[in-house]
């Protein structure tokens, strides 16, 4: 099985939008590894960018776990076999919504 993780956010300021990388996001709450980054890690992070650019952020962290999940003509496809979404959205420092679903959060649709 392999796990991959997908790390990211948005500052929805007035003046324009702006990418957060996975990268900065890690190097912010000071850990190594998408893996070892925690949902409550990533909600105070998304609650101090917020406050302090004074608008509304999205983070979220997307798991997908592979394998081989059985197709309907008895052989095999490689393909995500488990998937868990946190997502979390402050505004000026308050928190909007933050949410862990197990499929993709189409919230994130709205900003990406």
């Amino acid at each position: 099985m392999e796990v991959e993780f997908n790390i990211a956010g948005r500052i929805l300021a007035k003046g324009g939008t702006r990418v957060i990388t996975q990268a900065e996001i890690l190097a912010s709450v000071g850990v190594a590894t998408a893996a070892d980054i925690s949902e409550e890690s990533l909600a105070t992070y998304c609650k101090a960018a917020s406050a302090q650019n004074s608008c509304k952020v999205y983070v979220w962290k997307d798991r997908e776990e592979y394998g081989n999940a059985n197709v309907f003509n008895g052989g095999s496809d490689y393909e995500v076999v488990n998937e868990v979404c946190f997502l979390c959205i402050y505004d000026c420092g308050n928190e909007v919504a933050r949410e862990t679903t197990d499929h993709w959060n189409e919230k994130i649709d709205a900003v990406i």
